[in-house]
């Protein structure tokens, strides 16, 4: 009986085809390396949630208020220079579960929204508070020490409800006039354009003396409680005669507004938040009253 390598070595076409079939399985293993090195020396494991932008500061998509769910992706820039991502404008709404925030949603293909739900304790990390104090104040003053080192451009900081009565109109609506080139120029400026019902004299925390229009409630108590705490709020800096900008606290500013105070400073103001035992009402008033103060240095703003 004849060998398989006799027969082989006897018959050219065999040693042809078996030649043939060693180069396809050759050529095949090679591509097959090359696809393997390529994927994975030239893509790398991140980590991206939903609903948070690769600028990595911690915005939320409100179809996932309440559920945190990540997501693993593959991205890499390689080897060359890379430009830093540009971070997106952001929108900062303090509210209660029950609260519609679908208005929200209209606003993500330009802005970053960080729905801040006072009321849930299962809320993540980037959107949770210490204590629900003060009202709004307690969600920008912990948004800002969040985000403080990866600020976006201009931040706007509103209340989750989209008509209110001290609203001239739609929150969405006010947003989307926001002439940003404005904001540029003056870094602050109020969402709020009528003073009523506040006066370019509101308070006068020394003298007690403003004259208001409407019948000023509360006026004499949020003059004292401002009084009263400027000293850990501002520890270097003088109470003015007077203190004026519009209502509600809510507001535009630009990052470079925010910086004027130190990250430090914010914390002391969180802190003092924390350790009032004012009411909320009061201490939510106290900083309604101050944050043109703070992101400005103006006290009549």
């Amino acid at each position: 009986m004849i060998s398989v390598q006799e027969f082989a070595s006897s018959n050219p076409k065999v040693r042809l085809c078996a030649a043939t079939l060693l180069c396809l399985l050759f050529l095949g293993a090679l591509i097959e390396a090359w696809r393997e090195d390529t994927f994975a020396g030239g893509i790398q494991q991140g980590s991206l949630s939903i609903g948070q932008t690769d600028t990595d500061y911690g915005a939320i998509s409100l179809e996932q208020t309440e559920i945190n769910i990540n997501i693993d992706v593959n991205v890499n820039m390689g080897e060359e220079s890379q430009a830093p991502a540009l971070l997106r404008p952001a929108i900062i709404a303090g509210a209660v579960l029950a609260d519609s925030l679908e208005w929200m949603q209209n606003m993500t293909d330009e802005y970053d929204v960080f729905p801040f739900i006072v009321t849930d304790a299962s809320s993540p990390l980037h959107l949770a508070i210490p204590a629900n104090k003060g009202r709004e104040a307690m969600v920008y003053l912990s948004y800002i020490i969040h985000n403080y080192d990866n600020l976006p451009p201009y931040a706007i900081f509103t209340h989750g409800h989209r008509t209110a009565w001290h609203q001239e109109r739609d929150i969405v609506d006010m947003i989307q006039d926001l002439r940003v080139s404005a904001l540029e120029k003056a870094q602050y400026v109020s969402l709020r354009f009528s003073w009523s019902p506040s006066c370019p004299a509101e308070l006068r925390p020394k003298h007690h003396d403003a004259v208001v229009w409407g019948d000023g409630d509360h006026l004499r108590e949020t003059e004292d409680a401002i009084g009263d705490a400027w000293g850990a709020l501002f520890p270097d800096e003088k109470l003015p005669d007077t203190i004026a900008s519009q209502c509600c606290a809510q507001f535009a500013a630009t990052k470079e507004a925010i910086r004027r105070r130190t990250k430090e400073d914010y914390v002391r103001m969180r802190q003092w938040l924390l350790d009032t035992r004012l009411d909320d009402s009061v201490s939510g008033r106290v900083f309604e009253k101050l944050w043109a103060y703070i992101m400005t240095g103006e006290a009549v703003q």
